[in-house]
């Protein structure tokens, strides 16, 4: 069986165009869209899905091949040594110490068996790897959402690293243009030596802030790079900054959508589905088997020679085992354990789910709460930096109070980005935790499985953008 998607599931399901090449140390312009088609189409962790994936599509082939019949062929060729003796007995006298004796012994046999009833065996297996694609198709999309989020949450950190520069270059800038007041002041004897010294040391700690800012976003720009499949040493040129942009849903909204969209809690489910296939099976064990055969045999001393016999037969045979002391049942027994376990998973997976959703709405509301509060504090910062500088320039104030003034306001403009970097990835693992598709719609796929029982119809009804997917009839 061929991979159901003909072009390979990850490329022909994301519509990705053919990657790009670059060599290290090259400027790449990047958006956040575009960052995350890389990372979809570059992972190992989604190729080992996809791989997962197609197992699962085998395992199932191999199961609906069982219900079918078989041929077989069996041939021997024997060397035989001794006598015969009965067979002599009759025709000549047993004392007389002659007896005929057998070189070779051909035989041929083919047959064709077809089983009828099995007992619900073969049928729970077919099942049982039905549902296993079903999980497999859901873990696939839960991998694609996973990567999304880490990408998305690299991409940010990494506009926030490059906005924390520009916070620091301009609070280098500013405590230049104050050492340099502060210079001239103390030339014409106005303020003590002691402001140089002390404003000279408040623009070095500063200096090494940036240089650290600088570090941190090299780091960030590297992490994102390995994330979507480009040379490290390649200079990522953002397209966008952190902004912010209201988020609508309630929590209860939030978390009413995840228990619906979330594909690994909706695999749990699917892997409930497997484990009761299991328990049909180990019941089969109960009931007897029938199976329908037809065969042929030929015998001789030489292959297919004129001295041979012939036989054939055909009919039902039936077996059931009666009694396997208990065998049967403790295979029940244990199936039904397993799916006990199963089921108490699949509920601490729901009970997780509405969980990560609380903690992700809880840190965007007071992420968001935080841009609002330090949006108005850097106002606030910049107008008693300004108040600072006039009143050391008018000799009522000190040189400490600007440069208090002055890292008041470099912290109210660190603060402000970090409070729309916690936002922005409080959205994005609100999406996670939500279930946000990228190539399934979950709801839709569960409806088309139940109405088909065929997890390739259920894909293709389920596809984003499905009509743009070639898909194999």
């Amino acid at each position: 069986m061929k991979n159901l998607l003909k072009a390979g599931l990850i490329v022909g399901l994301l519509l990705f165009s053919s990657p790009i090449k670059i060599s290290a140390a090259e400027t790449l312009p990047i958006d956040l869209n575009q960052s995350i088609k890389m990372a979809l189409m570059n992972n190992r962790t989604i190729e080992q899905s996809a791989k997962d994936r197609e197992s699962a599509l085998w395992q199932y082939s191999q199961a609906r091949r069982t219900m079918g019949p078989k041929l077989t062929w069996n041939s021997s060729l024997m060397h035989i040594g001794g006598r015969d003796y009965s067979s002599y007995r009759e025709a000549h006298d047993y004392d007389s110490g002659q007896y005929p004796s057998y070189d070779n012994e051909f035989t041929n046999s083919i047959g064709i068996e077809m089983p009828l009833y099995t007992g619900g065996q073969n049928e729970s297996q077919i099942d049982y790897t039905r549902y296993r694609i079903n999980q497999a198709d859901l873990t696939l999309e839960n991998t694609l959402q996973e990567i999304k989020y880490q990408t998305t949450a690299a991409y940010y950190q990494m506009l926030q690293r490059r906005a924390l520069i520009k916070v620091e270059e301009e609070s280098v800038r500013t405590l230049q243009e104050h050492l340099d007041n502060v210079n001239f002041q103390f030339e014409v004897g106005t303020v003590a030596k002691s402001d140089v010294l002390a404003s000279k040391v408040q623009l070095a700690a500063r200096q090494q802030s940036l240089v650290t800012a600088q570090g941190d976003y090299s780091n960030a720009m590297a992490d994102l790079s390995n994330l979507i499949g480009v040379p490290l040493g390649t200079n990522l040129a953002a397209e966008e900054e952190l902004t912010y942009t209201k988020y609508n849903r309630s929590l209860e909204e939030c978390i009413e959508y995840a228990l619906k969209n979330r594909p690994d809690g909706v695999a749990a489910e699917y892997a409930i589905k497997q484990a009761e296939m299991s328990i049909k099976g180990a019941k089969a064990g109960y009931r007897p088997k029938i199976a329908a055969s037809v065969n042929k045999n030929i015998a001789g001393e030489g292959s297919f020679s004129q001295n041979h016999s012939e036989s054939w037969s055909a009919g039902l045979s039936l077996s059931w085992d009666i009694f396997d002391n208990g065998v049967t049942s403790s295979q029940v027994h244990a199936a039904q354990s397993e799916l006990e376990k199963i089921q108490s998973q699949a509920l601490q997976m729901k009970e997780r789910i509405q969980l990560e959703v609380t903690k992700a709405y809880t840190d965007l509301i007071s992420a968001e709460k935080n841009i609002s509060t330090t949006s108005e504090t850097i106002k606030i910062a910049e107008e008693d930096y300004f108040i600072a500088q006039l009143r050391y320039n008018e000799g009522i104030d000190t040189n400490l109070s600007v440069m208090d003034a002055q890292k008041n306001l470099t912290e109210a403009r660190t603060n402000y980005y970090n409070a729309l970097y916690n936002y922005n990835i409080a959205v994005a693992a609100l999406d996670k935790a939500t279930g946000v598709p990228i190539i399934i719609n979950v709801p839709v796929y569960v409806a088309a499985e139940q109405n088909t029982n065929s997890p390739k119809k259920a894909l293709q009804k389920s596809l984003i953008n499905s009509s743009e997917v070639e898909v194999e009839k």
